[in-house]
């Protein structure tokens, strides 16, 4: 802080250049560099534009904890966020090698017009970086061109390689009207320079696919709209469709960010690009691992996007389920009918009008689960008599509240599913099959039907799922009984038996195939005892958050009546 616009001071630093340790230290220490230029670069906009050799130096002795110094901050250029943020989506798309839509972030650097040919720029693209992205710096990338084109080791080739080259030459000369920002050479420069210290300890580094996991880590932290778009990019694109018509978010696609934030990345072409439609089959976070990082600070962007995504498709869910559920229910409801012909007397049951008491939904909820944070508070401390007496009495409050609060319509029971499920629209059906063909993926046939509404028509596959959870209850989770105990087992075995064989849960049998809900309820148990406090914190607003956005749409819903 002793500097100013027209005094300099300097600190000596002893140290030795980077290019000059063994390649164990300049592995480790380039890792640091390449972190601090990204810093710069995407994130503080001021970057030191010439880290050469002479300019990266190993400390003797660490200073607080650093080991790294970059010297001589005399060039440095500066970047707008709209750039910065560009350059974010650039790297991505050339990470993944989606040259279609670099060709977008190019236009938005001008670098590219935006009247240009994308016919002729997205394969000159393919040919001009694939090499480079591949890693292994100007003589690895020579080495690809060649490949290439044809041309052997001593640069003789056929003359359909050379004619090839000429013409993509000429037509980068000649049809594509390219320039190149300042800013953007500087960020060349000081590309070319960190990589040729990297590639002294790593003849295969790439600075692209090395710096995907600090995207992938901005990506998920910022919650800024650009941002947000870059991220959206990334996760809607893998099939399937959400209730707006677009591409509905690729659940593989997120595991492989999540993956890649945390350093696991899966690849493809030998290792050359990272393939964003796949999870790392070595080296993948456990679920706890992903989970502890979804509920962190450094996942804010992501987990705003998902929370819009699970309360949009929690929607449609439970609106298809009622939807199904009600005219089911209407469809046998009983009527009656002149003896002996059959024929129904009156109108039916869900068209005749009746009055239903409507409840502040919001405000309800959040006393009632309130109140019994507080009662589990007491319940924790010991006080069960007197806390058991005050949580009946809290209770009745809540109750009585809503009920003052509450206003009486007098409609039809269909016109009232009508307002609280409004029929979907095709888009909304084609998202909602994607949901239910998930959860058949992941949790088994049987939580499908359950899903899709059509527990009245199957309630052999409810009493499976119901059953085959509360059979999965008796594990316990730091000590405490989930399950509630062998009483508890022995009425359960006692209600199955009851039941048809169709009705049951599969037996529990080590050599049986896995029950998927069971699978994931165990794997969901898993998790849970894995996280912190301040995991279950974030964990427990999320939810909450997710309740009341369900609620006010139901309450918005009801308005109109």
């Amino acid at each position: 802080h002793l500097s100013t616009r027209k005094l300099l001071v300097t600190e000596w630093v002893d140290g030795k250049k980077l290019s000059d340790c063994n390649k164990d230290d300049i592995n480790k220490l380039i890792a640091v560099g390449q972190e601090c230029f990204l810093v710069q670069l995407l994130q503080v906009g001021v970057f030191h534009s010439d880290p050469h050799p002479g300019n990266l130096l190993k400390l003797n002795t660490p200073k607080d904890g650093a080991e790294l110094c970059l010297l001589d901050f005399g060039l440095v250029a500066r970047l707008e966020q709209k750039d910065m943020d560009t350059i974010v989506s650039a790297i991505i798309h050339l990470a993944n090698r989606n040259y279609a839509d670099l060709v977008d972030d190019f236009i938005s650097l001008d670098i590219l017009p935006q009247d240009c040919d994308r016919s002729k720029v997205v394969p000159l693209m393919d040919k001009a970086l694939s090499p480079y992205v591949k890693g292994g710096g100007a003589k690895r990338y020579e080495e690809e061109l060649k490949r290439m084109y044809g041309f052997d080791e001593d640069g003789v080739g056929a003359i359909g390689g050379f004619q090839s080259m000429t013409n993509d030459l000429l037509t980068v000369l000649n049809d594509i009207p390219f320039s190149i920002p300042p800013y953007f050479a500087l960020i060349a420069r000081a590309v070319v320079t960190l990589e040729g210290v990297a590639l002294t300890g790593n003849p295969d580094y790439g600075l692209v696919t090395e710096a995907y996991p600090f995207v992938a880590r901005k990506l998920l932290r910022e919650d800024r709209p650009e941002i947000q778009r870059a991220l959206a990019d990334v996760l809607y694109g893998g099939g399937g469709y959400n209730s707006d018509g677009v591409q509905a978010l690729s659940f593989t696609r997120l595991l492989s960010i999540l993956n890649g934030a945390l350093g696991n990345t899966a690849e493809t072409e030998g290792g050359t690009f990272v393939d964003i439609d796949s999870v790392p089959d070595e080296g993948a976070a456990e679920p706890v691992e992903l989970a502890r990082y979804l509920l962190s600070e450094k996942a804010e962007s992501l987990r705003g996007l998902l929370e819009k995504e699970l309360e949009e498709g929690l929607d449609l869910l439970l609106r298809q389920s009622l939807r199904k559920s009600a005219a089911l229910a209407f469809a046998n409801a009983p009527r009656p009918r002149v003896p002996f012909s059959g024929t129904p007397i009156g109108p039916p049951l869900e068209s005749l009008p009746a009055p239903f008491v409507l409840p502040p939904l919001v405000s309800t909820a959040q006393s009632a689960f309130d109140t019994a944070d507080s009662g589990h508070d007491a319940a924790s401390v010991g006080a069960s008599a007197s806390g058991e007496a005050n949580g009946a009495g809290a209770a009745a409050g809540i109750f009585g509240a809503a009920l003052a609060s509450s206003r009486v319509v007098v409609t039809t029971p269909l016109n009232l599913v009508e307002t609280i499920a409004p029929a979907l629209t095709r888009e909304e059906e084609l998202y909602a099959l994607s949901l239910t063909d998930l959860i058949a993926a992941s949790l088994g046939e049987d939580a499908a039907v359950v899903a899709r509404g059509d527990g009245l028509s199957e309630p052999e596959a409810v009493s499976r799922v119901v059953l085959g959870l509360l059979a999965g209850g008796d594990e316990s989770i730091d000590g405490a009984s989930v399950g509630g105990g062998g009483g508890a087992r022995g009425v359960l075995d006692a209600v199955t038996s009851l039941l048809p064989v169709t009705a049951r849960p599969p037996p529990r049998d080590a050599h049986a195939a896995a029950d998927p809900a069971a699978e994931a309820l165990e794997q969901l148990r898993h998790v849970a005892a894995g996280l912190t406090g301040d995991d279950r914190v974030m964990a427990d607003a999320t939810v909450a958050k997710l309740r009341d956005a369900l609620l006010t749409r139901l309450e918005t819903r009801l308005a109109v009546l």
